[in-house]
């Protein structure tokens, strides 16, 4: 009798059904923002006003008989002050930077040996949330950070920012009882938060994303005089170049984040079928060529929550993902996004406290 009535529910109510689950997912989080009290959503909120320093100047180049730190070229920083220095000490392992000042403008900056910087995380963060709460599904927001250039002349920097996922209890930041993710939790926070290098305010989507699936880009952040780019090459480097950098110049990068509320951001190109939520891949040439068959996985995925691989591969498929771009089927839809809605679930359970690292060489 339930197979039937199944059976029977039309594409409309197919589509009301999928939309009822995401306003039952977060009212769930409302709940938890007003009391506590842990539920089925990712208990995760990032905060930049305290800014701590990964020490790298273990990595060197070698020349001849020469030994050079590997970040003596440039520096990372972030504009403002810092403050409680060390609270973050027992999670991230780091040692305080330097503050410094250029044309009038405080930095909190690395000091020419030190080449990673973490923002720090606790359920107190916003890292520039466009909304008034911690992190959850739907929210997004930007984050920028410098690189403060120590010669004249062509500059390039290989950039790598990466998410890890903690378990703990509230205190765990304090304490130093904190432990990693598993990894197919951890793979599903990849793909579950992302970070882009452009963000369209008019049609409410985004460009160059920065992640292990997406392809090569290329975007130009300065003028026809100073030549700055930022790239993804066919390696998955992420590359900030300089053809004639300025010896003492903080040069500004501003990446954007979100945490993709629903599945369809991932597959349409207009807001008809989001709701006005945004778009990741509003073009073809955007979205990246294998990024549909990577969704499927059964083994490794970043993006569904996979219970049962047979079950999952007769829903989920990369002719019913693509279909979406231009044929979107409420009915479809709606099957293959429990899987979507049940990884966001399974953050929740999971990851207590984040770290967003970025490392630079």
């Amino acid at each position: 009798m339930e197979n039937k009535k199944k059976e029977e529910l039309t594409p409309e109510e197919y589509w009301q059904k999928a939309q009822d689950q995401i306003e039952h997912y977060k009212q769930q989080w409302k709940v938890f923002l007003r009391t506590g009290i842990f539920v089925l959503a990712a208990l995760v909120a990032i905060i930049i006003a305290c800014i701590a320093w990964f020490v790298s100047n273990s990595k060197v180049s070698i020349s001849g008989s020469n030994i050079q730190a590997a970040g003596s070229e440039f520096d990372l920083a972030a504009a403002g002050t810092r403050v409680n220095n060390g609270v973050y000490d027992d999670l991230l392992n780091v040692q305080p930077g330097t503050d410094i000042k250029l044309s009038d403008v405080a930095y909190a900056s690395t000091d020419g040996e030190h080449t990673s910087v973490t923002w720090a995380i606790t359920e107190d963060s916003n890292m520039n949330n466009k909304t008034e709460t911690g992190i959850n599904p739907g929210s997004s927001g930007s984050l920028t950070f410098y690189i403060i250039s120590h010669k004249d002349g062509k500059l390039s920097v290989t950039l790598n920012l990466a998410f890890t996922g903690y378990s703990g209890e509230k205190n765990a930041i304090s304490s130093g009882d904190l432990t990693e993710v598993g990894e197919d939790i951890q793979q599903l926070l990849e793909g579950h938060i992302l970070l882009f290098a452009g963000y369209d305010a008019k049609t409410n989507s985004y460009q160059n994303w920065i992640s292990d699936d997406a392809g090569k880009w290329n975007v130009n952040l300065g003028t026809e005089n100073n030549n700055i780019s930022l790239s993804r090459d066919e390696q998955g480097n992420v590359i900030w170049s300089a053809e004639n950098a300025v010896r003492d110049t903080a040069y500004p990068v501003t990446l954007y984040w979100i945490w993709t509320e629903i599945l369809s951001s991932y597959l349409v190109t207009d807001q008809q079928y989001t709701g006005n939520r945004p778009i990741l891949f509003k073009t073809e040439s955007d979205l990246p060529d294998d990024l549909y068959k990577k969704m499927c996985s059964t083994e490794s995925n970043r993006y569904f929550l996979v219970t049962d691989q047979t079950e999952f591969s007769n829903v989920v498929t990369e002719g019913r993902l693509q279909q979406m771009r231009t044929d979107f089927n409420p009915a479809i839809y709606g099957n293959m996004s429990v899987y979507y809605n049940m990884a966001d679930q399974a953050l929740g359970e999971k990851v207590r406290f984040l770290k967003l690292k970025l490392d630079a060489q």
